[in-house]
């Protein structure tokens, strides 16, 4: 029995997953490939925009986040940002760049100030530096770490740890900021390893996004290892694979020479953590600010999707249409292919990847689950565009491209990894007191499971589920390298759109793309409410 718990998790995750780096392993002695990509006129302008956004971004989403938690003084973040992650890259990239391109809504509320008659001659979206590309990286990765750390505080053992430390530090002198940068954020951020590398892999590698709001001449590296892989021509889409290599490979080397760096820098952190209290306010300035900031960029990206879907004419400098039509929206219902393609994927990896967990954590072995866990943090902090790429490859040698199997193992990888990292540690955690009372009333395994266990579990399990269903909807690079043109999901169409001139029918994609995400977790947070009390 316990060997057959592990089979679907080890089917459905492992297995691609090792396949994938398998397949890679050939690109890696293709050495024409490499002098071709490195002959390529953009590649050295490409590789140092993909550096400064992804470590620009990085760094700009870990100082919001630290600033947002020290500015919540221990109030529990993790369930509000989990709302922020509903969103998708892909439909928050489209709704700030409707927000901030120079006929933007920004724009608009300017002019009515400064008397505008014209947009102003600024390049705010697809600009040469990479800026927007990077502001929406931050913006949308900071609310992901704030879940991290958050979830990292709410640990009791972690909770306990860090109020007692607080109380010594203020006894020794020292003040709220100072105690929150000496001691809580070097705890802190050895915990959050994960999520941090995710966060940098993710900004390195980045393509929907890129695609959307990112530069173009020279896109980024990713950007442009994405088109040469679309390519028909068997050498442009090696020169392609050699890209993401060389994207990875660079990853790699900087989070080796962070290493070292924080190796060789242990003396002056040991003086600073040593210096004297900083006694100061302690309120922390205008952290506070931080997160309502973020809260109304996020409103204000949902409401510029709204107006856009329904502008039929919107002169600038108007805040609001001056004609108003819904046809955009009735295009998207005459053709809800791509709607119930996403819906049916996300609920289908979903329910998989929730049951075959829930089977692993409650008959397998509980030395088996760092094997898996090891395997899921590599799904997600091994830039996706590499395992796509792989699994692209295995599909071609299975002859499996552009089929239904390939496109729900695209999508079921990274939702199996999510699920199982968020579900594995409150379930382990469940507490065998409540076993021995049902046994001592004579119930059996299947009913003590059903009428006790699971109930009283359905939180986590619905937030995980929230979660993956969100990961499903928002696969993008993985899932059009499967489908091969044979399938079309939301954000295949909304990165398809991007790059066209019908923003109503664009804005309508973001909305359906961030409404089912929405949905998810405002079932899981109705059906996760606990139904058990303590006295």
């Amino acid at each position: 029995m316990r060997t057959l718990a592990t089979l679907p998790l080890a089917v459905v995750l492992l297995l691609p997953l090792l396949a994938s780096l398998l397949f890679i392993l050939p690109g890696v002695a293709d050495l024409d490939s490499f002098r071709a990509l490195a002959n390529h006129p953009q590649f050295w302008g490409a590789l140092a925009l993909s550096l400064a956004t992804g470590l620009a971004s990085t760094a700009g989403s870990l100082v919001l986040a630290l600033g947002i938690i020290f500015a919540a003084k221990g109030k529990h973040l993790s369930s509000r940002a989990g709302l922020f992650l509903a969103v998708p890259h892909v439909s928050f990239a489209i709704g700030l760049a409707f927000l901030i391109m120079p006929a933007g809504l920004l724009a608009r509320a300017v002019a009515l100030a400064a008397g505008w008659t014209m947009p102003p001659q600024w390049v705010t979206t697809q600009d040469p530096w990479g800026l927007a590309l990077a502001a929406a990286l931050v913006l949308k990765e900071t609310p992901f770490l704030v879940w991290a750390f958050a979830s990292l505080l709410a640990r009791e053992d972690l909770a306990a740890g860090f109020a007692g430390q607080r109380a010594v530090a203020r006894s020794l002198g020292h003040g709220e900021a100072s105690t929150f940068l000496r001691v809580i954020v070097p705890q802190l951020l050895p915990q959050a390893l994960g999520p941090l590398i995710a966060v940098l892999a993710y900004g390195m590698t980045v393509v929907d996004m890129a695609l959307v709001i990112g530069p173009t001449q020279p896109p980024t590296l990713a950007q442009l290892a994405w088109t040469d892989l679309s390519d028909a021509e068997p050498a442009t889409v090696a020169r392609g694979a050699a890209g993401v290599l060389v994207l990875c490979a660079v990853v790699a080397a900087i989070l080796a020479a962070a290493s070292v760096v924080l190796i060789f820098s242990r003396t002056h952190l040991h003086r600073f953590y040593a210096a004297s209290p900083r006694h100061g306010a302690g309120h922390g300035g205008a952290a506070w600010l931080l997160w309502p900031a973020l809260l109304a960029i996020y409103v204000a990206v949902a409401a510029v999707l709204l107006l856009q879907s329904v502008a039929a004419q919107w002169p600038f400098p108007y805040l609001l249409p001056n004609v108003s039509t819904l046809h955009a929206w009735t295009h998207l219902l005459s053709d809800p292919r791509p709607v119930m393609t996403s819906m049916a994927l996300a609920l289908s990896t979903t329910a998989f990847a929730v049951g075959a967990t829930v089977i692993w954590l409650e008959w397998a072995p509980c030395a088996t689950d760092r094997a898996m866990n090891l395997s899921a943090l590599a799904a997600v902090t091994i830039p996706m565009l590499l395992i796509a790429l792989g699994e692209y490859r295995a599909f071609l040698a299975l002859d499996l491209t552009g089929t239904a199997v390939a496109l729900w193992t695209a999508h079921a990888v990274p939702v199996c990894a999510y699920v199982f990292l968020l579900l594995a540690r409150p379930y382990r955690a469940y507490g065998t007191q409540w076993a021995v009372v049902a046994a001592g009333l004579q119930q059996g395994r299947a009913r003590f499971l059903w009428r006790v266990k699971w109930p009283m579990l359905k939180g986590p399990v619905w937030a995980a589920a929230a979660v993956g269903f969100a990961v499903s909807v928002g696969q993008y690079v993985p899932a059009q390298l499967a489908a091969a043109g044979r399938f079309s999901t939301l954000p295949m169409e909304a990165v398809t759109l991007s790059s066209g001139g019908n923003r109503p029918l664009l804005a309508v994609y973001g909305i359906a793309l961030m409404a089912l995400p929405l949905g998810a977790f405002l079932i899981a947070a109705r059906e996760g409410r606990s139904r058990w009390s303590t006295p």
